[in-house]
């Protein structure tokens, strides 16, 4: 297996290479700075972090898998980017090897892989919108800022994805808050989810 480590430190990534090389039998790495670094590797797996991710560097090979190392994200952190971007694991830094071999393999077998830990308080976190009625009460265009919400863009980005004035988005968001009797922003995360979830059956 072919792994490109690109992490927002070089010398965190450097350490994970020298970590993974110990089996060299099992592991090819590389750490880079940037993906572009690395025309001559082509990837089976990308490790990055949160800092790299945002970054939007696009991937070499549109085959390579990205597993996100999460160094500790909340539930809606980390929601809000399985929402916003094509990652294929989060994988924790405590981590071991055996683990982290069975979490390649289970990847590669077309899976997405999150930590036990992290997948029940995930489940736990949509868990508080279950009710149906809540889902009937939204309007198709509530549903998409719901969702834009989430992946973290402002009420200004918001407008301008939607080709709406910033005032009607924040009304929108006024009445998104008051159907789904909640407060702040990150409280859309779980919704989303369940729109996302909805949309790809």
């Amino acid at each position: 297996m072919k792994i490109q480590i690109n992490l927002g430190s070089l010398l965190l990534g450097k350490a994970f290479q020298e970590q993974l090389t110990r089996e060299p039998e099992t592991f090819q790495v590389m750490a880079t700075k940037d993906i572009q670094d690395s025309d001559d590797f082509q990837p089976d797996f990308i490790v990055m972090d949160v800092h790299t991710l945002k970054r939007k560097m696009p991937v070499p090979q549109p085959h390579s898998k990205i597993i996100l190392i999460d160094y500790g994200l909340s539930e809606e952190d980390i929601a809000s980017l399985l929402l916003s971007y094509k990652i294929d694991g989060v994988i924790a830094t405590t981590t071991d090897l055996t683990l982290f071999k069975k979490a390649l393999n289970a990847i590669s077998a077309g899976q997405i892989w999150i930590d036990n830990s992290k997948i029940k308080a995930l489940v736990q976190h949509v868990e508080c919108t279950k009710d149906p009625s809540l889902d009937e009460s939204l309007s198709k265009k509530e549903r998409e800022i719901i969702i834009y919400v989430s992946q973290g863009l402002t009420n200004r980005e918001i407008a301008s994805a939607l080709c709406n004035s910033e005032q009607t988005v924040k009304t929108h968001i006024s009445s998104i808050f008051r159907k789904l009797k909640v407060s702040r922003r990150s409280q859309l995360v779980p919704m989303a989810i369940k729109l996302r979830i909805a949309n790809a059956v």
